[in-house]
């Protein structure tokens, strides 16, 4: 098949992008590639790139209604479209995050408010308008078209709002690498970097934005365990200055090692021991099954908050049934404190991890691409 990828920005960083990095490698291998992107960190290999202008930075809604328009003129002739973009002229879509309208609605998973101030956001803005528009035209069914989701909790919230068939979904969640050979020496060499003293625990937590990943409350809890803390390492890049305070008030500062943005979250997996992730709202976040993957044993929200607890619901993670309730992060913290409780989750873990493969993933993608394009051969009429 010749086939055409939209992503904005093909990059091996994030979550989306790397998604699409991954699975394009391997069609290529089998299938003829085009990547259709604004911003590129690689020159890819076996594919062929096509550069779209970049005319607006900002606002950002402009750019993407943009992206959408100029990919549906160049991205002509091709077998099969497929997009990790939200546009309207496409095949097949990967879905990477929960519906705009969801979220315009509900600030937390499972809350339908509707105050007064998102209304008058609604009738006043237009990047609401826009994006609304753009989400309602790529969620319309039609002959040959299919949707990929990370996740089941992103499935369903989609079919919440839209009426989406469940025969045009495919589920496939992202791959996970696993560590390289040196992770031992690796965990080494950065314990010692940060200062870790033998035998001391260390919590991580990975996020850039602190109040919906749920750092406030797992600050909340490091005050809780008081001396009983582990040290905690904090990645990912917003303002801390509030978070900061608190954590002085509860004289928790001192277990506290702010990281920011990092290039390479791996040497931080490896040095850990816990990883924790007590967020608000999160369908399918990959740095829980990468932390996984490096033996941490892991704490996450559970599946009404984030599409991992789907993958993690055999035991193979404490899942926070209220992530917002410090007490329960606390205790869940305390709870793999102890070595051999932590040694068995980690191991638990561990074993997930290896079977989420980027070939399994790209297989999953593989089977909608087939399957849209023989349909659009074969037309028949969508039920």
């Amino acid at each position: 098949m010749k086939i055409a990828v939209l992503i904005r920005r093909f990059i091996t960083t994030g979550g989306a992008e790397r998604y699409a990095v991954e699975v394009s490698r391997r069609l290529a291998k089998v299938h003829e590639v085009h990547v259709f992107a604004q911003q590129w960190d690689h020159q890819p290999q076996g594919m062929t790139l096509h550069p779209v202008p970049l005319l607006f930075v900002k606002p950002h809604f402009l750019n993407q209604w943009w992206f959408s328009w100029r990919t549906s003129r160049m991205a002509r002739g091709f077998d099969v479209v497929y997009t990790h973009e939200r546009v309207t002229h496409f095949d097949v879509m990967s879905l990477h995050a929960g519906a705009f309208v969801g979220g315009l609605w509900a600030s937390e998973r499972g809350e339908g408010k509707r105050p007064f101030r998102t209304w008058l956001k609604v009738l006043t803005q237009p990047r609401i308008w826009a994006y609304w528009l753009l989400e309602k035209l790529h969620c319309k069914p039609a002959q040959g078209r299919y949707w990929i989701a990370d996740s089941n909790m992103v499935k369903a919230e989609f079919q919440r709002y839209y009426p989406m068939p469940e025969d045009r979904f495919f589920i496939a969640p992202s791959g996970v690498d696993q560590p390289v050979p040196n992770a031992a020496q690796t965990r080494i060499e950065w314990r010692r970097k940060l200062g870790v003293k033998d035998g001391q625990a260390v919590a991580l937590f990975v996020g850039s934005e602190f109040r919906r990943k749920g750092l406030g409350s797992l600050i909340e809890a490091m005050g809780l365990l008081a001396d009983h803390a582990p040290r905690l390492v904090i990645v990912g890049g917003q303002d801390r200055t509030a978070y900061e305070a608190r954590a002085r008030e509860l004289q928790v500062s001192g277990n506290l090692t702010w990281v920011g943005r990092v290039n390479n979250v791996n040497d931080y997996y490896a040095l850990a021991d816990i990883f924790v992730l007590p967020t608000l709202s999160d369908p399918s976040p990959l740095a829980p099954l990468e932390a996984m993957a490096h033996g941490c044993a892991a704490i996450v929200s559970c599946g009404r908050y984030t599409g991992a607890a789907e993958l993690a619901g055999n035991g193979e993670a404490i899942l926070l049934q209220n992530p917002k309730d410090p007490s329960e992060v606390a205790s869940a913290i305390q709870r793999l404190l102890d070595p051999p409780t932590r040694q068995t989750y980690a191991d638990k873990g561990r074993a997930l991890a290896r079977q989420l493969s980027w070939d399994r993933t790209a297989e999953v993608v593989m089977q909608a691409l087939e399957r849209s394009c023989r349909e659009r051969l074969a037309p028949q009429t969508l039920v």
